[in-house]
């Protein structure tokens, strides 16, 4: 659990961090608050603190007096400066005592809970680093980051370069480098000396929150970024063996103005993992066609779902792993992803947060074993589930037929609601069949043609008038359905009514 500390002589900055900050992370604990600096060494420099959230400006001891006292006694402890003053002097004193990062009031939420998260995830790695510029490669990693992820504005970017004396390249030839290791490699010692390698030879170097290393290039040609990458590319083969990292490489562009766009090709990338081995070149603009695509069967494999057959379902998973590896190399991943999530939305039965921890884990695995092990872990919760349950509906049937009762009036249709409840449409339509014993339209149907037999009873509203408050839009549709489930037209059916 990160352990926090907030410091500043406005309590309603006080309380607005500890509003935002226990909504966002119930593993925080925030163990103390005080004015300022003197209040909290006297009160809180013994106790155990990851990180401590300070303003610049405050009375008897300002922050950065805070912070070089409060170094002497625990000099691992994480610190985020505030500040109502764009004064970047105050920011180069922060840099030579050692700040995460300088945030100006008011507050960017986004930035500081970015920050917050970066610094979390370090503390939990027990990440450190070394040398007099660790402060510094910090903090200009973090804008960097946020500026390749379109966080960052231009201006602020110009500003924020200008102060750690980056080159902003207006007319070279540029590229984006994207090097991500294999974990578990063994090889960390190796790839921390590469790391700062890169640093003194590469000015636009940094490393991302999972420590992968990003490199800027530029050059006067394309021939000369071709060099550096097969440069870049040897350096790592020899350290760290051809198999040790994946190698990303956007295409070409100018100036470093084109870094974020670059970034977002990368990012395009980062599935074709799944059909290289590690040590490929991935590079934009020598991406070869994708020949095969998975077949892909959904209204096979929903109905093993619906009716609980795990065999069937263990079956098709291994049939689609094996055809797919197959063909491998030249299999579109995109599409794979594709069918898996689709499967993932049967699975997690309109589970929106187990959904989204799926798709994620599918969007990041880099080898078909990752994505293989994820869909078998959220398989058998899924049946475990199910032999649980009662005769009873599941819960996503009892909320669709909930929905039909308050919103039949609506134009609906199992696409919109299996978008609406994220479901899978095929399994979701399956399933509404075998709890409800009809398909969906003819429930539907059969729900608003029971709504207007009450109106034409209890009232002598015109029959067009009751086919649109019953959700009808078109006449000819309404009286065909009435008919059909009625034997008679909403006309014959008052007069039947009326002479009982």
């Amino acid at each position: 659990m990160l352990k926090m500390l907030l410091v500043d002589d406005e309590p309603l900055i006080v309380q607005g961090l500890q509003a935002v900050i226990k909504e966002f992370d119930e593993d925080i604990e925030i163990i103390g608050t005080a004015k300022n600096g003197m209040e909290a060494l006297t009160h809180f420099v013994s106790r155990p603190c990851d990180l401590v959230i300070t303003d610049i400006k405050m009375p008897k001891m300002d922050g950065l007096q805070l912070i070089e006292a409060w170094k002497k006694e625990q000099p691992e402890t994480k610190f985020i400066v505030l500040s109502g003053f764009q004064e970047f002097e105050y920011v180069k004193r922060g840099l030579s005592i050692g700040i995460e990062n300088y945030l100006l009031k008011p507050l960017n939420e986004m930035e500081l809970l970015e920050t917050i998260t970066q610094i979390k995830e370090k503390v939990e790695a027990d990440f450190q680093t070394t040398g007099d510029d660790a402060a510094y490669y910090i903090l200009r990693d973090n804008a960097l980051w946020r500026w390749l992820n379109d966080r960052i504005g231009t201006e602020d970017w110009k500003e924020r370069m200008a102060l750690y004396k980056m080159p902003l390249a207006k007319d070279q030839q540029t590229a984006l480098v994207w090097i991500q290791p294999i974990r578990h490699s063994g090889k960390q010692d190796a790839w921390r000396d590469l790391q700062s390698e890169f640093r003194e030879e590469y000015p636009f170097m940094l490393l991302n929150p999972e420590e992968e290393i990003l490199i800027g290039l530029m050059a006067d040609n394309e021939a000369d970024i071709a060099a550096q990458i097969e440069a870049i590319y040897d350096n790592i083969s020899e350290n760290l063996g051809t198999g040790a990292c994946f190698f990303l490489m956007s295409e070409a562009g100018i100036g470093t103005a084109y870094f974020p766009k670059a970034f977002r090709q990368l990012e395009q990338l980062l599935q074709e993992r799944l059909v290289v081995s590690p040590g490929t070149l991935i590079a934009a603009d020598k991406i070869m066609p994708h020949r095969w695509r998975p077949n892909f069967s959904q209204h096979q494999l929903a109905r093993a779902l619906v009716l609980r057959e795990k065999e069937e379902t263990l079956a098709w998973l291994d049939n689609f792993f094996t055809e797919w590896e197959a063909h491998l190399y030249e299999s579109d991943p995109h599409q794979v992803i594709r069918v898996l999530s689709e499967v993932a939305l049967m699975m997690s039965e309109s589970d929106p947060e187990q959904l989204l921890t799926v798709i994620r884990r599918l969007d990041g695995a880099a080898t078909p074993c990752e994505l293989k092990t994820t869909m078998f872990e959220l398989m058998h919760p899924f049946f475990d589930r199910k032999q649980h349950d009662d005769n009873s509906k599941s819960p996503i049937i009892q909320k669709i037929l909930s929905y039909v009762a308050e919103h039949f009036t609506e134009g609906m249709s199992l696409k919109t609601l299996s978008a609406k409840f994220h479901i899978n449409a095929v399994y979701l339509g399956q399933l509404f069949q075998k709890e409800v014993g009809v398909h969906f339209s003819d429930y539907l149907n059969q729900f608003r043609v029971n709504h207007a037999k009450e109106i034409l009873m209890s009232t002598k509203q015109p029959v067009t008038g009751i086919a649109e408050e019953s959700g009808y839009t078109d006449m000819a549709y309404f009286y065909r359905q009435f008919k059909k489930y009625t034997g008679y037209t909403p006309n014959g059916f008052r007069k039947r009514e009326q002479a009982q």
